[in-house]
């Protein structure tokens, strides 16, 4: 049973589904590359954090081309057709946040020095982000039609995602810390975000302090009614009805009541976790026919709602640069409670993953359209450029690990 435990921690999240495993296992560092094209999807596979990968890099990929089908192009996705994709944005936000919620579940009990290492890391880059976007936007006088403080702070939480390189845990044992971390690292993110929703509520007279409330209470609900009923159910087609029907009360719930889609996942997965029963594994096993469509959803909208706005273009190099060093700050202060070099923590943690895009879907829901453009726009191409640089940073880490 602890073999199997092990194994799990090891393992994504949400397990391999058909899509990971038409892809097969990246290729091994230590067998010479026989070919370019061999050589390009060895540098394009991660590990995406939260049962995301193996797979090729997908931000690199979907990003554009949501750009390229959206009204700033082809416009083969119109602005009718992205408003009636918005609920299909919130229950993916709230399949984001189970996972998110099995993985604190099952890693909190044994592993709270990796937690709070996690929850280090993500703040330190928050904090880096947000001071560095406040004083910008001061000092530049960008044209901002919402407070300040608010898309600031929304820009860091968006900067403090990561996502964690595939490697082999026994081979490279820096790679696998920071994939149970980048499994971690957005439980704070969320939580902040969801204060944040409670301090700028989309519904005008409404009560801050229930909008705060709701995604725990809503949370909790959505999570006892599985748990009463995905063990009950009389067959597997059954039982994926009742997994995929738990998601679509989640994100309705969310998107009716303006909160954190995110938030509400969060706590529906952590109740599955720790409630007596199997639900987590039930949920895990039944999301892994959903994750890699709704993740495309999710990029191929952040790319078709991206806009050529100026603000945007001035918040990207602050965003950028402050995020690198948000992330090596918080892989310095904390590496030492996880006993990995900093370095080679805060390389794996470079790439932002698919969060870093759900976070400013997330937050555009109930900022201002401008303040929500303006995010989306900076965290799309910011996503995309720091998938890149992974690329091209991260092999040179592993063939130093190897050597």
């Amino acid at each position: 049973m602890n073999g199997r435990r092990r194994d799990v921690r090891r393992r994504e999240v949400g397990g391999q589904d058909p899509i990971d495993r038409r892809l097969g296992p990246p290729p091994s560092l230590s067998t010479p590359l026989t070919s370019p094209v061999t050589w390009l999807l060895s540098l394009l596979r991660t590990r995406s954090a939260l049962g995301l990968a193996p797979s090729l890099t997908p931000a690199v990929v979907f990003l554009p081309l949501g750009a390229l089908l959206g009204p700033q192009a082809l416009g083969w996705l119109t602005p009718r057709v992205l408003g009636r994709l918005d609920i299909a944005v919130t229950i993916a936000l709230a399949m984001l946040g189970v996972l998110v919620g099995i993985a604190l579940g099952r890693e909190i009990r044994t592993a709270r020095a990796l937690f709070v290492a996690a929850s280090l890391e993500s703040f330190t880059t928050i904090v880096a982000v947000a001071l560095a976007a406040i004083y910008f936007i001061g000092a530049t006088q960008v044209p901002i039609s919402a407070p300040v403080v608010v898309l600031a702070l929304a820009l860091g939480l968006c900067a403090s995602a990561s996502s964690a390189t595939s490697a082999d845990p026994d081979v490279e044992p820096a790679a696998a810390v920071a994939a149970r971390i980048a499994d971690l690292d957005d439980v704070l993110p969320i939580v902040m975000a969801m204060i944040v929703f409670a301090l700028v509520p989309a519904v005008p007279d409404a009560r801050s302090w229930m909008l705060g409330v709701a995604p725990l209470l809503v949370g909790l609900i959505v999570g006892a009614i599985g748990w009463l009923i995905f063990e009950r159910a009389e067959s597997a087609a059954e039982r994926v009805v009742f997994v995929l029907g738990a998601l679509a009360i989640a994100g309705g719930a969310a998107a009716y009541l303006r909160i954190s889609g995110l938030a509400v996942g969060l706590f529906a997965g952590l109740t599955w976790t720790i409630a007596p029963g199997r639900a987590d594994r039930i949920v895990q096993d039944d999301l892994r026919m959903v994750q890699h469509p709704l993740v495309v959803l999710l990029l191929v909208t952040a790319g078709a709602l991206w806009v050529p706005l100026a603000a945007a273009i001035w918040l990207l190099p602050p965003f950028l640069l402050f995020r690198l060093a948000g992330k090596v700050m918080g892989a310095s202060l904390s590496a030492a409670l996880v006993d990995v070099r900093p370095s080679d923590l805060a390389a794996y943690l470079m790439p932002p993953g698919v969060l870093a895009v759900a976070f400013a879907l997330n937050f555009r829901q109930v900022l201002s359209a401008e303040a929500g453009d303006v995010l989306l726009s900076t965290v799309a191409v910011g996503t995309a450029a720091f998938e890149l640089f992974a690329i091209a940073i991260v092999p040179h880490w592993r063939a130093r690990v190897l050597a």
